[in-house]
């Protein structure tokens, strides 16, 4: 399953991975990969509720189902500093 994952990514512009990714209801902020032969994928989604962001990977859920949503706060910490 994850190389059936890692070439339907590869076949894809990255403009139309971002397009995917990206709509007014749902947008992804950034994902992490696991390792191996492992279909998990942690990401970091903007969106209204749970069902924009399912609504927005589409044909993507056919390879993470089932979803485990985490609520977070916008809380910006600058380590930087």
């Amino acid at each position: 399953m994850k190389d059936k994952f890692s070439e339907t990514v590869a076949s894809m512009k990255m403009e139309d991975i971002v397009k995917s990714m990206t709509s007014d209801k749902a947008a992804c902020q950034m994902t992490w990969n696991t390792p191996g032969d492992t279909m998990e994928m942690f990401c970091w989604w903007k969106g209204t509720d749970p069902e924009a962001i399912k609504n927005q990977l589409g044909q993507m859920n056919d390879f993470f189902e089932p979803h485990k949503f985490v609520e977070c706060n916008d809380d910006v910490m600058d380590y930087n500093k």
